[in-house]
């Protein structure tokens, strides 16, 4: 009986959206975020890119869209730092 709850939640989830869509932003022509949106088209883990260097600026979580945990980086895409909200 519990492999049958587990099996339909299993397919619950599935069914309801909850997979991750990966996606590329851009702005102005140039790649600013690449990761994973959540089922309301937030962003949820991914990089984010300087749109005037393409340098990457952020790699990690992300909590309401907003940056949450994960590595800064500096205005060359070096010297990485770990971020936390």
């Amino acid at each position: 009986m519990r492999i049958v709850i587990a099996i339909a939640m299993v397919v619950m989830i599935l069914l309801t959206g909850c997979q991750q869509k990966e996606v590329k932003q851009y702005q102005n022509g140039k790649l600013i975020f690449e990761g994973t949106l959540d089922q309301n088209g937030q962003r949820e883990k991914g990089k984010l890119y300087d749109s005037k260097t393409g340098k990457v600026e952020f790699d990690g979580l992300f909590r309401n869209g907003l940056m949450y945990k994960g590595t800064l980086y500096d205005k060359n895409g070096k010297n990485p730092r770990p971020y936390e909200e």
